[in-house]
């Protein structure tokens, strides 16, 4: 099994050259019969962000053998992990995306991918008496947006921060600025990649709509649907 890095940054975002190093090592030493592992990467520093992770090395590999395959049946992940002060941020990417052959179709400029962003809230932050959002509540301690890139995600994080300041009317910045309680950990899991924009649209369509669509799920962040029905449905909010 051989680690790409293209493809990891391609996705994701780029990290330094050591930690390639040991994740290619430590598939040497599994060996290709070994199947049931996740590999977890956790830095130790503890405050680091996106663009900081290229420049350090203070980390720690190791392998989570799967009892139960049940739950992601056939595949394997690289998980990384890391504090940026008192948040977790946690990454999850199959190992089929970055270890297997699906390397020419992510390359590729227009490739598409549909990720799942999950906030973990601090169950003893206050929400504001003020808030009337109908996301807002004491009982939910966890919210799931799903969207669709062809951006690496250091990018398309990067757009969703420059958007807070001017969007705070969707529930995904507000929970960002805070307003459904404070985060203690984001997740964020590239669940399809390699996707043409049809593929993606579809895919998103789909899982917007089974998972996280707010007027059918409290804790959905999606405000619209996805795929080619954002498009209709934000056609027609602003024809009215």
């Amino acid at each position: 099994m051989n680690f790409e890095q293209t493809v990891f940054e391609r996705l994701l975002f780029p990290l330094n050259k050591e930690v390639y190093g040991q994740i290619q090592n430590v598939l040497d030493l599994t060996g290709e019969s070994q199947k049931n592992f996740n590999m977890q990467i956790r830095y130790n520093h503890p405050d680091l962000n996106i663009e900081k992770l290229q420049f350090s090395a203070d980390f720690i590999i190791s392998l989570d053998y799967i009892k139960n395959q049940n739950c992601y049946p056939n595949r394997n992940y690289l998980i990384l992990t890391f504090n940026q002060k008192d948040e977790i941020n946690v990454f999850r990417v199959p190992f089929d995306f970055i270890a297997g052959n699906k390397k020419v179709d992510i390359l590729k400029d227009d490739s598409n991918c549909v990720y799942s962003w999950t906030f973990h809230i601090d169950k003893s932050s206050v929400i504001s008496p003020n808030n009337n959002d109908a996301n807002a509540s004491e009982n939910i301690d966890e919210y799931l947006y799903i969207g669709l890139t062809k951006k690496t995600w250091q990018n398309r994080y990067s757009s969703h921060c420059d958007s807070i300041k001017h969007s705070l009317y969707r529930p995904l910045y507000k929970a960002l600025n805070g307003e459904y309680g404070k985060i203690c950990k984001k997740e964020l899991f590239i669940e399809y990649a390699g996707l043409t924009l049809e593929e993606a649209n579809n895919i998103e369509e789909r899982e917007i709509n089974e998972r996280s669509l707010q007027k059918l799920f409290p804790y959905g962040l999606n405000k619209s649907p996805g795929g080619l029905a954002a498009k209709v449905y934000f056609a027609k909010k602003n024809a009215s």
